[in-house]
């Protein structure tokens, strides 16, 4: 069957150092996730064990660590849409069938799995600290996200939360853009949130399956108090300012902010702000099943106009994919811009 916008086509190939395999023939399901908070693509990917050379299986063949390409192909265009490193392989066997099943990760798995540890003194731009880092760890980095001047900063920990909680995540309450992290072709690209050019469409005429829409007050703050630090002797911490949003009308939701030395109040006031213009109100959360677009990535700008959702251009926040010879679909999780 000839790919199409309705049936987009898959391939996938093994690499063991020189020597490639296509995989495809014995494919018979994809499932691709790439979620909110998590930093390396997963793929699944479940074979036949069937006969791949003269002497070995499917099963026989796959190690884990080698390397695993995906392409796509939609009649209108194809590339690559994932590579990683084979990271969990487990055949199976019963009466009627013989498979193996692979779970594979982008380059990131690395950087999730990993720990280390950093000082940067007073000064250093964002940019900067992020290029640090990955060189250390032989990450090649394409960042045009914002910067910002940061204090000093002693950073230990997981690689994913020194990026995101410790680097990035201060980036974002003080400038007001959000980010999303990706690998695409072994290189980590930090970004902002909607900055794809082509805007794809899913809409109930087209492609659109499911459409849900969620709106609760869960992880909302309408009141931030910024602490300072205590004085010599003393555990207590002053309040040195108060950030209020909608209390009269969602109640008090309050969260506790401390700020450093290094910190302004002005720079203080900015992240408290930040956290009641994102968090002051009910969130609404947004899931679409639709039939596949192999090029929608996390972060991507998607225009949706179905079921209760009335011609919105969301963000994608989160991506599922389940793709079989006989169906190929997508389920996005997407928050408004």
């Amino acid at each position: 069957m000839a790919a199409s916008l309705e049936n987009p086509i898959y391939t996938v190939y093994l690499v063991d150092g020189t020597t490639k395999y296509n995989l495809t023939p014995a494919v018979v399901d994809i499932q691709n996730t790439n979620q909110d908070q998590q930093v390396a693509q997963s793929v699944q990917i479940t074979m036949a064990n069937i006969k791949a050379t003269s002497d070995k299986t499917i099963g026989g063949l796959i190690k884990v660590r080698q390397r695993i390409f995906i392409y796509a192909n939609d009649g209108k265009q194809s590339g690559e849409v994932f590579r990683g490193f084979v990271w969990t392989r487990y055949p199976e066997a019963t009466l009627d069938s013989n498979t193996v099943t692979i779970k594979c990760y982008d380059n990131l798995i690395y950087m999730q799995e990993s720990e280390d540890s950093f000082y940067f003194s007073k000064g250093k731009k964002t940019s900067s600290v992020m290029k640090s880092i990955c060189s250390r760890w032989g990450i090649k980095l394409n960042y045009t996200y914002s910067s910002i001047t940061h204090g000093k900063l002693v950073l230990r920990g997981n690689l994913t939360n020194i990026f995101m909680s410790d680097v990035l995540d201060l980036v974002k309450k003080r400038t007001g853009t959000k980010y999303v992290i990706l690998s695409q072709k072994d290189t980590m690209y930090v970004m902002p949130v909607g900055s794809n050019t082509t805007v794809y469409q899913i809409s109930k005429k087209n492609n659109a399956v499911i459409t849900r829409a969620e709106e609760t007050m869960d992880g909302m703050t309408t009141k931030v108090k910024i602490l300072g630090q205590a004085k010599k002797n003393s555990q207590k911490q002053p309040v040195v300012a108060t950030v209020k949003g909608n209390t009269s009308k969602y109640g008090t939701l309050q969260k506790l902010q401390d700020k450093d030395k290094d910190t302004s109040l002005a720079a203080a006031k900015k992240e408290a702000n930040y956290e009641i213009k994102q968090n002051g109100k009910p969130h609404k959360e947004y899931q679409v099943e639709a039939v596949d677009i192999p090029w929608i990535k996390k972060g991507d700008k998607v225009l949706v106009n179905a079921g209760s959702i009335s011609n919105k251009t969301l963000i994608a926040v989160g991506i599922e994919r389940n793709i079989t010879n006989q169906k190929k679909t997508m389920t996005l999780t997407l928050r408004d811009k």
